[in-house]
């Protein structure tokens, strides 16, 4: 029997919308150099990934925010750019904020919430997220971050951290997020349920089979 839903949080409970980007801009604006953008977030996004992947190899754990200053800083070594990295990074740290919910998530959540115990949990900072709650009026059950957990996902303890605190088995959970690696691979390893958002229905699946996959939210009231 399903007893407890895990959401992801942002893509899927909170847009991040173009604020990462919009960021970048604003930093590049600061420089001396003609700097594409898009391509540098590209760049920029990858090697987050590649930072936070190497935190699980390592086992040494930062915060969000140290490895978007360490992002940052290479990216200046990359590009040649002499400039207070600490200092710029603050301005996609800005960008966290003022996010909005989905327009679908609210109501739904309401519903779930009297079905299930619903959380969190988060590749996040605590306080970043929190805040965003909070600014969209959302209430969950618990919220679980990596902060929280020194753990990042799709490390296999990130979700067992959650299955652990919350006392429920895998099989009788349920794990709903927006991206293949960390939101259905490691919870499916594990047993769990797995459903997959893909809102703008252009993500490939390969051999990561999500149990289910929706495009908006009022589908999950038709499965659970």
């Amino acid at each position: 029997m399903k007893k407890l839903i895990i959401f992801d949080a942002y893509g899927t409970l909170i847009s991040t919308g173009t604020g990462s980007l919009d960021s970048t801009k604003k930093i590049l604006a600061l420089q001396d150099k003609d700097i594409d953008p898009v391509s540098f977030y590209a760049e920029w996004k990858k090697l987050h990934k590649e930072q936070i992947l190497n935190c699980i190899k390592t086992s040494i754990f930062l915060t969000e925010w140290e490895i978007f200053s360490l992002d940052l800083k290479i990216m200046y070594e990359r590009y040649n750019i002499n400039r207070p990295y600490k200092e710029d990074v603050k301005l996609m740290l800005e960008s966290q904020f003022n996010r909005r919910l989905f327009d679908d998530v609210k109501e739904v959540i309401d519903e779930l919430k009297k079905k299930y115990r619903v959380v969190i949990g988060s590749t996040a900072d605590t306080y970043p997220l929190i805040k965003n709650l909070e600014d969209n009026n959302l209430i969950v059950d618990e919220v679980y971050t990596s902060e929280m957990m020194k753990k990042y996902k799709p490390d296999l303890d990130f979700y067992r951290y959650i299955l652990e605190k919350e006392k429920c088995a895998p099989e009788n959970s349920i794990f709903i997020g927006d991206t293949l690696l960390d939101d259905i691979k490691g919870p499916k390893t594990l047993g769990m349920t797995t459903i997959l958002i893909d809102r703008k229905e252009n993500i490939v699946i390969n051999d990561v089979k999500p149990d289910y996959i929706i495009n908006n939210f009022d589908e999950l009231l038709t499965i659970l």
